[in-house]
């Protein structure tokens, strides 16, 4: 079945947007349309070709399928680009309370097998990095690259002290609602982006304004913090059965993940190169997207 086919029988729009179904990828660029798979529906956008290399963006938390908008339309000149909101972010479905990484990345392969694509370029920011790292495990036969960008895929990465607070069953989810909260989120703003000039406040406020991605950003946070073995354990492990070619994409003034940590992920994936963006913090999509679309476009081959 082509592409147009399976995105016939799979892209459902909002009856609450007022939209109705559509029957190809007619679309204009960045026009939201929901894929449907099993119970969940993921919002997503298209851009660019068709018939070019497919890029898959995934975004990080708290985020939406708007943090790469500036890097889609950079790439969308060469490339076919498939942003999705991960489950419960944005306008995609919910998600449940115990999901993550591993599940993420089993509705992206379902979003990839269910457009009709194969050999995407993935890229995956932040906690979509670790989702990416899981669809490489899980269908590696459909990625052509990956791309890695400011986020955490180890067992060992260390917890901020004030974060601790969120770890024991009871009080911790307490301090996880003051910390993860609209305004705790809001806050990681004045911490984490380096460049301002870039991205502006009113842009990163954009993803706070869903609340279930506030919730899901709290429990994947959470939960997180609570097992970062457990949980990171089969993401690490898998770095290295990555047999593609793997950009490595790091902040120089990243609070979260300094240097190293892009250092030692790119010592354990097969094939990596590191790439320092200068003067950037945390969130590379929005403050460097030209630095950010350059390492992708390095790979499309």
């Amino acid at each position: 079945m082509g592409l147009d086919q399976h995105v016939t029988h799979a892209i459902r729009t909002s009856q609450a947007s007022g939209r109705v179904d559509r029957g190809s990828l007619d679309l204009p660029d960045g026009q939201p349309t929901y894929v449907a798979l099993g119970d969940y529906r993921l919002a997503t956008e298209f851009f660019g070709d068709s018939n070019a290399p497919t890029v898959v963006l995934l975004h990080g938390i708290p985020g939406w399928r708007g943090t790469w908008r500036s890097v889609a339309a950079r790439l969308a000149h060469r490339a076919y680009v498939v942003v999705p909101d991960l489950a419960g972010f944005g306008e995609s479905s919910p998600a449940p309370a115990g999901m993550h990484a591993a599940e993420h990345a089993d509705l992206v392969v379902a979003l990839i097998r269910s457009l009709g694509l194969s050999r995407v370029h993935l890229v995956g920011f932040d906690f979509g990095g670790p989702a990416a790292v899981m669809v490489c495990a899980r269908a590696p036969d459909l990625i052509a690259s990956l791309t890695l960008a400011a986020t955490n895929v180890l067992t060992d990465t260390t917890i901020p002290l004030p974060l601790h607070l969120v770890q024991p069953p009871v009080l911790g989810s307490v301090f996880a609602h003051l910390f993860f909260s609209r305004l705790g989120l809001s806050l990681m703003w004045f911490a984490a982006v380096a460049r301002r000039d870039r991205f502006r406040f009113g842009e990163y406020r954009e993803a706070l304004r869903f609340p279930q991605g506030v919730r899901s950003t709290r429990r994947i946070f959470q939960a997180s913090l609570r097992d970062l073995p457990g949980l990171y354990g089969p993401v690490q492990a898998a770095l290295g059965s990555i047999r593609v070619p793997c950009a490595i994409v790091w902040g120089d003034r990243d609070p979260f993940f300094p240097v190293a940590i892009g250092k030692r992920t790119a010592a354990r994936v097969p094939n990596a190169v590191l790439t320092v963006l200068k003067g950037c913090g945390h969130f590379l999509p929005q403050e460097d997207p030209d630095g950010v679309a350059r390492a992708v476009s390095d790979l499309l081959g």
